[in-house]
């Protein structure tokens, strides 16, 4: 029911609107657009000086971020604006806790403390910390989603760790509420692609994903269970695309 949706106010990063958007949409749930503003060094000026820069910031902030809320990417779901001071990962965990949070949609690859989220030390902290489900929209965000657009497909990879488990209660719902197909993924060594046996060897975890995951799918969505060989990240894309996945899901 609440989603916090960060913003530095980058292209990249308001491009998580239409996404938060869809999902508020979809499941009647209140937008947090959120900015959190970095502290002034205090080595940039006088005490007088660093309270009139860090005024000017905020009430900048502030500004933008009204503009955004009576923009269209929000305008068909209840929203509301923050503005918080201090590092973004602690900042969101004390937004999650206190706001009681259930869902967290930002960018990845904007600017200033969002730079390097996915795989950098941000992205690393929060995806690791926050307790709720985090969507990231990643730079290459196609045409398709710059307005607001149903699920249709969603791609889950899980090396069946109790993490990776723990991530897919969340995507069912998704799959369920969109009625959406899946693509459960596993992906082993790329050694074992030559093993003569590589298909028996996939079978006992093909059966391992079904037993674990089948009870939580409902019958609206159609799921597959696949098995491949190589390395995570580029299998994971080549299902995204050939699925044509609005969403690619996965525990850490």
């Amino acid at each position: 029911k609440r989603i916090l949706c960060p913003t530095d106010f980058s292209p990249v990063s308001l491009a998580a609107l239409p996404v938060a958007s869809t999902l508020a949409e979809e499941y009647g749930a209140e937008v947090f657009l959120t900015h959190i503003c970095s502290p002034v060094p205090y080595t940039a000026g006088s005490p007088e000086m660093l309270e009139a820069l860090e005024r000017r910031e905020e009430n900048e902030a502030w500004e933008k971020l009204r503009n955004i809320l009576v923009g269209n990417d929000l305008r068909n779901v209840p929203a509301s604006s923050l503005v918080r001071w201090g590092g973004p990962v602690d900042e969101v965990n004390r937004l999650v806790r206190d706001d009681k949070v259930d869902m967290i949609v930002t960018s990845t690859h904007g600017r200033t403390g969002w730079k390097h989220l996915l795989m950098g030390s941000v992205a690393e902290d929060l995806l690791r910390t926050v307790p709720c489900p985090v969507i990231t929209v990643g730079p290459k965000l196609q045409r398709r989603f710059a307005k607001a657009a149903s699920i249709k497909n969603i791609v889950y990879a899980t090396d069946l760790s109790e993490e990776s488990k723990a991530a897919f209660p969340y995507v069912a719902s998704m799959a369920t509420r969109y009625r959406a197909a899946l693509t459960l993924l596993h992906v082993l060594p790329i050694e074992n692609a030559d093993n003569p046996n590589a298909k028996l060897l996939a079978q006992p975890w093909r059966d391992q994903m079904r037993k674990t995951f089948s009870p939580c799918i409902d019958w609206h969505s159609a799921a597959s269970y696949e098995i491949d060989f190589g390395d995570p990240a580029e299998r994971i894309l080549f299902y995204a695309k050939e699925k044509n996945a609005e969403l690619i899901a996965f525990g850490v």
